[in-house]
């Protein structure tokens, strides 16, 4: 190493705590602006999908209370459609995610960056429902029917009367072969 350079002296660095809170302030501040505002913008996004299914939802049948169109402002932002399928925000890319919860997680059914392609997505999901709940119904309710029809059928086979008769026939058969034997064992 070379003696004859000498190190430059810097001046020590002005350390303040005030200063240092203050600018982390500031950092933050600025975050949380712009949280707030990609929040914001969620939500009008997921209202306009709202929007789009509102009349899909009006026209269920009103004895179907499995759907239900709610958007919860939670972060991510949800717009619910029924008590295990929601809408949301990718925050990468900004599209619009359709997503299942189910006891192995969330999975994405879905995912459009246009709200009309999503829409028809989660309306194609609410007729797909309608119609294995109609099947599942049916099927339940076919054994019923099946027993139904099974009581109200007659049953083939002897009557009531034929057995009656029968059981007639049958003592008043025994009655004269015990009156016989005993007739012919006396002397």
């Amino acid at each position: 190493m070379d003696d004859s350079v000498k190190p430059i002296a810097r001046p020590a660095p002005s350390r303040s705590l005030k200063e240092a809170v203050r600018q982390a302030r500031l950092e933050e501040a600025g975050r949380l602006d712009l949280t707030a505002d990609r929040r914001d913008g969620e939500i009008a996004r997921l209202e306009l999908l709202r929007g789009e299914l509102e009349p899909i939802f009006a026209q269920l049948p009103s004895e179907d209370d499995r759907f239900t169109l709610a958007l919860v402002p939670s972060r991510p932002a949800r717009l619910w459609i029924d008590l295990f399928h929601y809408a949301a925000i990718d925050e990468n890319s900004g599209a619009y995610l359709f997503i299942r919860n189910s006891e192995n997680g969330r999975r994405t059914l879905a995912s459009a960056t246009h709200v009309g392609e999503i829409a028809d997505r989660m309306t194609d999901h609410l007729a797909r429902e309608i119609v294995r709940r109609e099947r599942l119904e049916a099927a339940l309710l076919e054994p019923i029917e099946r027993q139904k029809l099974e009581i109200a059928e007659p049953k083939e086979g002897p009557g009531l009367g034929v057995v009656v008769t029968a059981y007639i026939i049958g003592l008043m058969t025994g009655a004269v072969a015990l009156f016989g034997a005993l007739w012919f064992s006396v002397p």
